[in-house]
C-alpha cells in the first residue's frame, strides 16, 4: 500500500470503505481499467498512475479522478495488461466515454444493477470534454462526435441518449448562452464538415446518412438546444439576399433536386433525346429527398418554442429575401447576373415548396384544419408582427382581393396560429416557385417548338449544313430543359400533396367568402375569423347577400396560384392524381363559380379571367393545349351549384372588354377562348341551354333597367368583338397577301439584309394577328350561330337588330362578294382562316332569325353592305364549299328581304318629306318612340339611346351620366309623329 506523502490519490483510498462506493468490479467493465496491479483483468491498469489498491469498493472520488487521467492518456497501448480490446485502447476521449456510458446502460439494464453513480462520471467527464475541450488538444471532438453519428443505426439508440444526456448536463452546469456558445465551438465545426459532403453530392449520388446524421439534433425535446443549434448554424445573417440562403446547410439540401443548384450550372440529366418524358426513377429519389428535409424541418417546428419561432423566422425571412422571383421580369431575365446573385435557384425554391406543401397536409381533406386559418392575417403590420404571431414578413403589402381605402386600418385577430403561418408560407412559396417555373416552362416549350419549325424546314434543304447541326444541338438542349423542369414540377407525391393543398385552399375560400353575417359578429368578438366549421353553403346568388370585410385581407395570389396550378396540369400528359380525386372537382367547381362571377369578391377582371380558364381545365372534354386524352368529371351534370355557372361565366365575359387597350391582345385572346370553349360545351346540355334562355328572358324584360341585363351585355359584346376581330382579320390578310407578292415578285431582293429582315419580322408579326383574330373570331361566330339556334327575340330588339344585321352583310360582302380575292392568302392553314366554314356560320345565323320581320327588314336596309346580290353570291360560294343544305333557306330567306325591303323604300319614300323634329338627331330617321333626354333634353328615338347605353353610359350631347330609366317619353310628339304617318298613308291609299 503506498503512503499519502508518496501518492496523493492514496487519501481518496480511505473513502473507498464506505458503502456508497463504486465497486472495483463495475469500473473495469464499464471503463475498462483496473487499479489492481494484481488483478488478472484484461484492459489498461492505471495503477502506476493513480494508486495501486484491491479494495473491492472504490470511492465516487477516486473513481472520478482516474477516469479524467484515463481521459488524459496519450498512448493508452502502454498501459495494457492482458489481452486488451480495441474499445480498452480506445485513445479518443468522446468516443471512449460514449462506448463506457453504453456498457453501463446495457449492465444497469441487464443486471438491475445501480450504475447511477459511474453514469454521472461519464458525463460530468464528457461535459467537461464539451465546455473545455483545450484541455484534451489536439483531440476533435467535432469529428468524434461525427465518427459516433456515423457508426450508430436505428437499432442503436444509446448514442442518441448519450448525446441528449451529454447536451442537457452541458446545459445544467453553465449559463444558458455560455452552454449553447460551448456546444457550437463543437457541433459548428461538425456541420461544416457535413455541409461540405452535401455540396458536392447530386440527387443520385447524396449519402442516405446525411438526414440519420442532422436528425441526432432534433429527435428529442429533452436536448432542443441541439435544435435552436442547428438552425442557428444554417441561418445566414438576418439582410442576406436571397441567392445566400442556398450557401446554407439547409439550402445546400434544398437545392439537390432534378434542376441545376444554380440557375447557371449545368442541367445533369434528361441529356439524352428519348421517347420517355418522365423517369420513375428519379422521381422516387427526389420525392425521398424532399419526404427527408421535410421531416428534418418539421423536428425543428414541433422540438421546442424557440426552435419553431427561429425556423419560422428563417422561413419568413427566405421568402423575403426572394420575392424578387415573383416579378414579371424576373422569369423572363432570369439569368442576368445581378439576378443570379439576389435570387435562389429554381431547384432550391421547388424543393423548399414541396416541404412547406408537406407541412400543410394536415389542413387537408379529411381534418380540414384549414378551417382554423385566419382570413385576416395579411392585414397585420409590421410593428404588430411580434405581438400578433405573424413571421411572413411585408404580408400587408399583397395585392388583396378587395381594395382597402388608403389609411384604413383593416381587421386583424388577436394572435396567429401555426396552421394559419404554414398555409400563408406555403402559398407564398408556391408564388416564388412554381410559378416562375411554370411561366419559364411555357416560354421553353414555345421556343422549342419554333426551333423545331426551323429545324425542319433547314433538314429538308441542307441536312449536313453547320446550321442544321447548331439547331439539332439546340433541341437537345432545349428538350433537356423542358423535361427537367416538366418532371421536377410534377413530381407524384408533391403535385398529390399540391393538389391536396389546393383543394383545401378552395373550401377554405368559398368558406370564408360566405360566411354569414351572424357568425362574422361573433367573430369579432373573439376577434378570431377563421370559419372553424365546414358550413358548405349553397350559391344562391352572384355574390354572397353578405361579405364580410376581411375580404380585404385576402391575397389574390391564393386564387392565382390554384389557377396556375391547373392550368399546368393541362401541360401534362393526364396520369396526375387530379384525374381520380374527384372531391378536388367538386371543391375548384364551387370556388370557381362563386369568385369568377362577383366583382363583389374579387375586383381585379383579370383574376376573374384566369378562373376561367382554370374552370376550361375541368371540361370533360379535349381542350386546348393539352395533350390529355380525356378527363373524367361529373360537376357539370351532378354538382348542386352547377346551375350558377352559366350567369358566373357571362358576368366575367362582360367584365372582360375586348377592345379596350387595359391589357395586351395576346391576353385577351387567351382570356377569351377558354370561355369560348366552355359555351360551346354547355351548350351540349339541356339544363345549361334553359339558363341561356333564361337570361334571355329576364334581359328582355329589363330592357330599360338602370344596369343593363347581362344577356343584353353579353351578345353586344359578342357583336363587339365579332365585328373587331372579322374587320382586324381581314385587314392583316390583305396586308399578308400584299407583303407575298411583294416577296414573289422579287421586290425584296434590292432591300438591304436589315430591310430583307424587317419585312420578315413583320410577315410573322401580321401572320400571328391574323391567326389570334382568325380562332376568336370562328368562335364568336360560332357562339352567336348557337345562341340564335334557341334564342331569337332578343336580337331582334330594336336597339340589337341593326348592329347584328349590319355585321352580318359586312362580313358576307366581304366573304363571297366581288372583292375576296383580297384576302386570299398563300396557306390559309398558317393562319387559321377558314372563309368556307365562316360563311356557313353566318348563313346559319340569318336562317335562324329570318322568322323575324324586323331581321329581315334591317337586312335589307343595311346600305352599306346590303343589295340584292349579295345573297346570289353567298348562294355561289355554299355550292362550292358544301353546303348545298342552306341554299333552299337562304333563297327563301333573299327573297322575304327583298320583299321586306321593297315594302319599306315605298313606306319611306311615302314619309321622305317629314319634318326635321320628327328625325332622330344622331342616325336621321324618322322617329317611332322618341324620347327626352334628362340633362341636354333633347328628344331621340327610344331604339337609338338604348343602343348607344349599352356601350357608353352617358347623354352623347353633353356627356353627363345617363340610364335608360331617366330617359322621359315625348308622349305629345309620338302622337304628332303617328298622325302625320297615318295622314300620309290616307292620302297615298285615297290617290290610289
Amino acid at each position: 500500500m503506498t503512503s499519502i506523502e508518496e501518492n496523493p490519490f492514496a487519501a481518496l483510498l480511505q473513502e473507498g470503505t464506505n458503502s456508497d462506493g463504486v465497486t472495483h468490479k463495475l469500473v473495469e467493465e464499464v471503463l475498462l481499467f483496473t487499479l489492481n496491479k494484481s488483478s488478472s483483468f484484461a484492459g489498461l491498469c492505471l495503477a502506476d498512475v493513480v494508486v495501486d489498491t484491491n479494495e473491492q469498493k472504490l470511492s465516487e472520488d477516486l473513481v472520478a479522478h482516474a477516469l479524467f487521467e484515463r481521459l488524459m492518456l496519450g498512448e493508452t497501448a502502454q498501459y495494457a495488461v492482458g489481452n486488451a480490446s480495441p474499445e480498452a485502447l480506445e485513445p479518443k476521449a468522446m468516443c471512449y466515454l460514449h462506448k463506457a456510458f453504453t456498457r453501463c446502460e446495457r449492465i444497469q439494464n441487464e443486471r438491475k444493477t445501480d450504475c447511477s453513480k459511474i453514469l454521472a462520471l461519464i458525463l460530468n467527464n464528457a461535459s467537461t470534454c464539451m465546455r473545455q475541450p483545450d484541455l484534451f488538444a489536439p483531440q476533435s471532438f467535432a469529428a468524434q462526435w461525427l465518427e459516433m453519428f456515423e457508426q450508430a443505426d436505428e437499432h442503436d439508440t444509446s448514442t442518441q441518449e448519450f448525446l441528449v444526456r451529454v447536451a442537457c448536463k452541458v446545459v445544467e452546469e453553465d449559463e444558458p448562452i455560455e452552454a449553447l456558445g460551448a456546444l457550437k465551438a463543437i457541433f459548428y465545426p461538425l456541420l461544416t464538415e457535413l455541409q461540405k459532403l452535401i455540396a458536392k453530392e447530386n440527387l443520385i449520388t447524396v449519402k442516405k446518412n446525411v438526414f440519420w446524421i442532422l436528425g441526432f439534433f432534433v429527435r428529442d425535446k429533452r436536448a432542443a438546444v441541439l435544435g435552436e443549434l442547428l438552425i442557428d448554424y444554417t441561418t445566414p445573417n438576418p439582410k442576406a439576399k436571397g441567392g445566400e440562403y442556398m450557401d446554407t446547410l439547409l439550402g445546400s439540401l434544398l437545392c439537390i433536386s432534378i434542376l441545376p443548384k444554380t440557375q447557371t450550372a449545368k442541367y445533369e440529366f434528361f441529356q439524352e433525346l428519348s421517347l420517355n418524358q418522365t423517369d420513375a426513377a428519379l422521381w422516387a429519389l427526389l420525392s425521398h429527398h424532399q419526404q427527408s428535409i421535410f421531416l428534418l424541418v418539421k423536428q425543428l417546428l414541433v422540438l421546442s418554442p424557440e426552435t419553431k419561432k427561429k425556423t419560422l423566422q428563417w422561413l419568413a425571412n427566405c421568402l423575403d429575401a426572394n420575392v424578387s422571383r415573383g416579378h414579371l421580369w424576373s422569369s423572363i431575365n432570369l439569368n442576368l447576373e445581378q439576378t443570379v446573385h439576389s435570387t435562389a435557384s429554381d431547384a432550391f425554391m421547388t424543393s423548399l415548396s414541396a416541404v412547406l406543401t408537406r407541412l400543410c397536409a394536415p389542413l387537408c381533406v379529411p381534418s380540414l384544419k384549414v378551417l382554423l386559418v385566419d382570413p385576416t392575417y395579411c392585414a397585420v403590420t409590421d410593428k404588430d408582427r411580434q405581438t400578433k404571431g405573424v413571421s411572413l414578413i411585408k404580408a400587408h403589402e399583397e395585392t388583396c382581393l378587395l381594395p382597402s381605402e388608403e389609411g384604413e386600418e383593416r381587421l386583424t385577430a388577436e394572435k396567429y396560429n401555426f396552421v394559419t403561418e404554414i398555409f400563408y408560407m406555403a402559398h407564398k412559396c408556391f408564388e416564388l416557385a412554381n410559378r416562375p417555373c411554370i411561366e419559364r416552362l411555357t416560354r421553353l416549350m414555345r421556343e422549342l417548338q419554333n426551333t423545331q419549325t426551323a429545324y425542319g424546314e433547314v433538314l429538308n434543304s441542307d441536312p449536313n449544313n453547320e446550321l442544321t447541326k447548331n439547331l439539332f444541338r439546340m433541341i437537345l438542349e432545349q428538350m433537356q430543359q423542358v423535361l427537367c423542369i416538366k418532371n421536377t414540377l410534377s413530381e407524384p407525391t408533391n403535385e398529390t400533396a399540391l393538389l391536396k393543398l389546393f383543394e383545401a385552399s378552395a373550401i377554405w375560400l368559398t368558406e370564408v367568402a360566405m360566411l354569414p353575417r351572424e357568425t362574422y359578429e361573433q367573430c369579432l368578438d373573439k376577434r378570431d375569423f377563421s370559419p372553424q366549421v365546414f358550413r358548405n353553403l349553397e350559391l344562391l346568388s352572384d355574390t354572397p347577400p353578405f361579405i364580410a370585410p376581411y375580404m380585404q385581407s385576402v391575397p389574390e395570389s391564393i386564387i392565382d396560384n390554384i389557377s396556375a396550378y391547373l392550368n399546368f396540369c393541362r401541360r401534362l400528359t393526364g396520369d396526375q392524381y387530379i384525374h381520380i380525386y374527384y372531391s378536388a372537382h367538386d371543391a375548384f367547381f364551387k370556388m370557381i363559380l362563386l369568385f369568377m362571377g362577383s366583382s363583389g369578391l374579387v375586383k381585379n377582371p383579370h383574376l376573374r379571367a384566369k378562373l376561367a380558364e382554370a374552370l376550361e381545365f375541368l371540361l370533360p372534354t379535349q381542350i386546348v393545349g393539352s395533350t390529355r386524352q380525356t378527363f373524367v368529371t361529373h360537376v357539370f351534370d351532378n354538382h348542386p351549384d352547377r346551375m350558377k355557372v352559366v350567369r358566373s361565366l357571362l358576368n366575367v365575359f362582360v367584365s372582360i372588354e375586348m377592345t379596350g387597350q387595359s391589357v395586351q391582345f395576346e391576353q385577351k385572346f387567351n382570356y377569351r377562348r377558354p370561355m369560348y370553349a366552355i359555351m360551346e360545351f354547355l351548350w351540349t346540355k339541356p339544363e345549361h341551354v334553359q339558363c341561356f334562355r333564361d337570361l334571355a328572358i329576364e334581359a328582355e324584360e329589363n330592357m330599360e333597367a338602370i344596369e343593363p341585363p347581362i344577356f343584353l351585355r353579353f351578345i353586344n359584346l359578342l357583336i363587339n368583338d365579332a365585328i373587331f376581330l372579322l374587320d382586324e382579320s381581314l385587314s392583316n390578310l390583305e396586308q399578308i397577301k400584299q407583303l407575298q407578292q411583294a416577296q414573289d415578285n422579287g421586290e425584296w431582293n434590292g432591300l438591304s439584309q436589315n430591310e430583307r429582315q424587317q419585312q420578315v419580322t413583320n410577315l410573322q408579326h401580321l401572320g400571328m394577328l391574323a391567326r389570334f383574330d382568325n380562332i376568336l373570331g370562328r368562335d364568336t361566330i360560332n357562339i352567336l350561330k348557337l345562341l340564335t339556334t334557341e334564342i331569337r327575340s332578343i336580337f331582334c330588339h330594336n336597339s340589337m337588330v341593326d348592329r347584328i344585321a349590319a355585321m352580318l352583310n359586312y362580313f358576307l360582302l366581304h366573304l363571297v362578294g366581288p372583292r375576296k380575292e383580297r384576302f386570299k392568302v398563300k396557306d390559309k392553314k398558317e393562319f387559321d382562316f377558314d372563309p368556307a366554314q365562316t360563311v356557313m356560320e353566318i348563313s346559319h345565323i340569318y336562317i335562324n332569325l329570318s322568322a323575324d320581320d324586323s331581321f329581315c327588314l334591317a337586312v335589307s336596309q343595311d346600305g352599306r353592305s346590303y343589295s340584292e346580290q349579295l345573297f346570289g353570291y353567298a348562294e355561289n360560294i355554299l355550292i362550292r364549299i358544301g353546303g348545298g343544305q342552306l341554299i333552299g333557306d337562304m333563297s327563301e330567306f333573299a327573297v322575304k328581304v327583298a320583299r321586306m325591303g321593297a315594302q319599306y323604300k315605298e313606306e319611306q319614300e311615302l314619309l321622305a318629306d317629314a319634318p326635321e323634329e320628327y328625325l332622330d338627331p344622331i342616325i336621321s330617321t324618322l322617329m317611332t318612340d322618341p324620347v327626352v333626354l334628362p340633362s341636354s333634353k333633347v328628344t331621340v328615338d327610344r331604339s337609338t339611346i338604348a343602343r348607344h347605353l349599352l356601350s357608353d353610359q352617358t347623354d352623347p350631347f353633353n356627356r353627363e351620366p345617363l340610364t335608360m330609366d331617366k330617359v322621359k317619353s315625348n308622349e305629345a310628339l309620338k302622337l304628332e309623329i303617328d298622325q302625320w304617318i297615318a295622314g300620309k298613308r290616307e292620302a297615298a291609299r285615297s290617290k290610289s
